[in-house]
C-alpha cells in the first residue's frame, strides 16, 4: 500500500512521496495533516493525476523537515517539533488547531477527536519512520516499557519500531537515526517546546562529540573545546537516592590537588568499572585546569597537574582517543593514570564533611563541582 496506518486509536499514517500526491488517498483516508519528513511541497490544487480531488490539498496543514536519509545526519534536533505536529493533528479538532502546542503529553490519544496525519519521507522506511517511533514512544510510553525501569531505551526503540512494522513492514530507520533515538530515549523524550532537545545537555555533549570526531577524522583538534565544569548544565549528576553512598575524588598524588571528582569520570569498560585488574586509567571529561594544554592545539600529548610547585605528569590525553589496556576504545580520551592519582574518599557515609564543606574546598582548589552537587545560596 502507498500509505499505512498505525495500530492504535490514532487516525496515524505513514508512507512515502508517491501515496501523498495523490489527492484521491488523501481524500479518502480524510487527512488533515502531512508531515514531510523531507524537502516538499504539497502539489498544487488541480494536479491530481488520478482525475479527483481538485481541492484535496487545500485545507491541509504541512510541515516540511529537509533532511537526508544518512547515518550522520541530525534528525534528532528535529523530533520534538515533528511529535508536536502530530499531536496536534491527531488530537485536536481540525477547528482548533492553530498551530499552537496542544498540551498534549504522555498517554493515550483520544481517537477520533482530532483529525488524520500522514508522515512521510521518499519510500517511506528510514526518516518517517524515525518521526512515527519517535511520536509513539512520547505518546504511548507504557506500550513500549517506559514505565519500567529495567527497560533500556534500546530495547523501547526497538519494541516501537515492531509496533510500527506490524502495518509497515518496510520500516527500517538506518543506524544512525536508530542511535539517535535512543539517545531520545534516555532523555526522557523532552518535547515540551520545538527546542526542547536543544536545551539538554546531553543532547548538547553528544553533538559536541560529532564535532570532535569530524575533526579528528581529518587530522586535527576542535576548534572549540567544551569544559565540562564550566557548562551551566555539564557534569554528570549522581543517580537519585544515591546521595548517602561513597563518593569520591582523584586527587594528585604529589601535590594532593583535586583533578576530577566523580561526576566528572567517563564511564568504560561497558559497565563503567574503572577498577577491573589491570586497567590504569581513570577516563574523565575534559576539564578547566587542562586548558592551557588543550588550547595548544595539539592531537595529543601529556596532561600536567596545574599546581605550580608541582607539574607532575598525571596523564596523557588523545583527540582521536586510544585503546585502554582493559580492551575499551575512548575517544576523546582524557586520562589520569592510576600510579600518578589517589582516589579518595570525600562524602557518604564513612563521613568526609556534608556538601557545603565539600564545594568551598573544591572551589579552593579550583574545580568546580557539577550543579547537582552545588551548594544553593540562602537568600
Amino acid at each position: 500500500m502507498a500509505l499505512n496506518r498505525i495500530n492504535g486509536n490514532e487516525e496515524l499514517y505513514v508512507g512515502g512521496v508517491f501515496g501523498v500526491n495523490r489527492p484521491r488517498l488523501i481524500q479518502e483516508y480524510k487527512i488533515t495533516h502531512i508531515l514531510s519528513v523531507i524537502k516538499y511541497s504539497l502539489p498544487p490544487q488541480g494536479s491530481g493525476g488520478d482525475g479527483d480531488g481538485d481541492d484535496a490539498f487545500k485545507n491541509i496543514k504541512h510541515l516540511s523537515i529537509d533532511i537526508d536519509d544518512m547515518d550522520d545526519q541530525d534528525i534528532l534536533v528535529h523530533i520534538p517539533k515533528m511529535v508536536r505536529f502530530i499531536d496536534r493533528g491527531l488530537n485536536n479538532p481540525p477547528e482548533e488547531d492553530n498551530n499552537e502546542a496542544s498540551g498534549g503529553g504522555h498517554g493515550e490519544g483520544k481517537g477520533g477527536r482530532g483529525g488524520a496525519v500522514v508522515v512521510h519521507c521518499a519510500m517511506g522506511k528510514s526518516r518517517s519512520v524515525t518521526a512515527v517511533v519517535a511520536y509513539l514512544l512520547w505518546k504511548h510510553p507504557h506500550r513500549f516499557g517506559r514505565a519500567d525501569p529495567t527497560t533500556t531505551a534500546k530495547q523501547a526503540v526497538r519494541m516501537a519500531l515492531e509496533w510500527v512494522r506490524q502495518t509497515r513492514p518496510i520500516a527500517e530507520p538506518n543506524d544512525g537515526f536508530m542511535e539517535q533515538l535512543e539517545l531520545w530515549c534516555e532523555m526522557g523524550c523532552p518535547a515540551d517546546e520545538d527546542d526542547a532537545v536543544e536545551r539538554e545537555p546531553k543532547y548538547q555533549r553528544w553533538l559536541y562529540k560529532r564535532e570532535v570526531e569530524l575533526a579528528a577524522a581529518v587530522g586535527r583538534a576542535p576548534d572549540w573545546i567544551r569544559f565540562e565544569d564550566e557548562e551551566q548544565e555539564g557534569g554528570r549528576k549522581r543517580d537519585e537516592g544515591e546521595a548517602e553512598k561513597e563518593a569520591w575524588d582523584l586527587r594528585c598524588k604529589k601535590c594532593r590537588r583535586v583533578l576530577a571528582t566523580e561526576p566528572f569520570v567517563v564511564p568504560h569498560q561497558g559497565k563503567g568499572n574503572a577498577e577491573k585488574e589491570g586497567c590504569p586509567h581513570y577516563f574523565v571529561e575534559a576539564l578547566s585546569w587542562m586548558r592551557g594544554t588543550l588550547e595548544l592545539g595539539e592531537m595529543e600529548g601529556r596532561l600536567n597537574c596545574p599546581t605550580g610547585k608541582c607539574g607532575g605528569l598525571v596523564g596523557r590525553y588523545s583527540w582521536r582517543g586510544f585503546k585502554c589496556s582493559c580492551g575499551d576504545w575512548v575517544a576523546p580520551a582524557f586520562s589520569l593514570q592510576k600510579s600518578k592519582v589517589d582516589r579518595v574518599q570525600v562524602t557518604g557515609k564513612h563521613g568526609g564533611g556534608n556538601a557545603g564543606d565539600v564545594e568551598k574546598r573544591m572551589a579552593a582548589l579550583g574545580i568546580r563541582m557539577p550543579p547537582g552537587q552545588r551548594r544553593k545560596e540562602n537568600l
